[in-house]
């Protein structure tokens, strides 16, 4: 691709962008194109800008207008025009952001991340890191208190690996997402290992006698998951009752707060995350 053909093609997405998110009220929440050609690859390539004629003619038709105030289907995340502009900002500038001392991008995020945690009212020794969505938060979680767990024996499960803990890992959750079993899976923790917990009535929250009769029967350290918004009806635990339970039996809490987390910037909701800044580890999306 030639330098002089940037000012055109870039003109060309600015457009496809603006088409894009001015349609989103008419755009057809979920598209199914039949019959697609599965081609073989071309001897030479086809050039940027041929490539982006076959994208918009055989391509963008099949995608869902998510972002539009019509889309109740999968939780997926729809681009604003602002994340728009933040994710060609980072395509852009391709940066390291993981520590090197070339860039000032580890800085950029850090700072993120401390007005990010400043904005849902987490303590400042709170730290984290950007990751690419609920699953990986979840992940990311489990694997600290993996690491937790691992200190309760005296066993560095980082260096050792999961198989040096002395006895089996129990996670405890009333309603859990399934981004959960997975990271289980994903972190050696093993999806059987998840011990369901009554919930209320009618409800999703876990409950909370049920979550301690569990906890006085345990005997080794574990694991319990809490839920700030379930997905199915954005149910709240009592993340407070949790938090006393801290006080009497030995467990990491993670909270699953991808969905229900925002509540602390609202005065009027911010009582269903009553706890929250005190838990072990939280997953929210950002």
């Amino acid at each position: 691709m030639r330098t002089a053909d940037w000012p055109e093609l870039l003109s060309r997405f600015s457009q496809m962008a603006n088409e894009r998110f001015s349609g989103l009220s008419t755009l057809p929440v979920a598209a199914h194109v039949a019959g697609l050609r599965n081609d073989r690859h071309a001897v030479a390539g086809a050039g940027l800008s041929a490539t982006v004629d076959e994208f918009v003619d055989r391509w963008l038709p099949g995608f869902s207008g998510s972002s539009g105030p019509r889309y109740f289907g999968f939780v997926t995340g729809g681009a604003t025009p602002a994340a728009l502009f933040g994710d060609w900002l980072t395509s852009l500038l391709d940066q390291n952001a993981m520590g090197t001392a070339d860039s000032i991008a580890p800085q950029l995020e850090a700072e993120a991340l401390s007005l990010f945690r400043d904005l849902i009212d987490l303590p400042g020794e709170y730290t984290g890191s950007f990751v690419t969505g609920a699953t990986m938060a979840n992940f990311v979680g489990l694997s600290i208190a993996r690491q937790w767990l691992g200190e309760q024996y005296g066993v560095d499960v980082a260096q050792e690996g999961v198989q040096a803990l002395p006895a089996r890992v129990a996670i405890l959750s009333g309603a859990p997402h399934s981004s959960l079993f997975k990271a289980m899976a994903m972190a050696g923790l093993g999806r059987n290992n998840l011990q369901q917990i009554a919930t209320l009535p009618q409800r999703e929250a876990i409950d909370i006698d049920a979550l301690e009769e569990a906890l006085r029967l345990m005997a080794e350290p574990c694991v319990v998951v809490a839920n700030a918004g379930t997905v199915n009806s954005t149910d709240f635990d009592d993340l407070r009752a949790i938090i006393e339970l801290k006080h009497r039996y030995r467990f990491w809490l993670h909270v699953d707060a991808a969905f229900g987390g925002y509540a602390a910037c609202s005065a009027r909701y911010r009582f269903l995350v009553d706890g929250l800044n005190e838990a072990d580890s939280i997953a929210i999306d950002a």
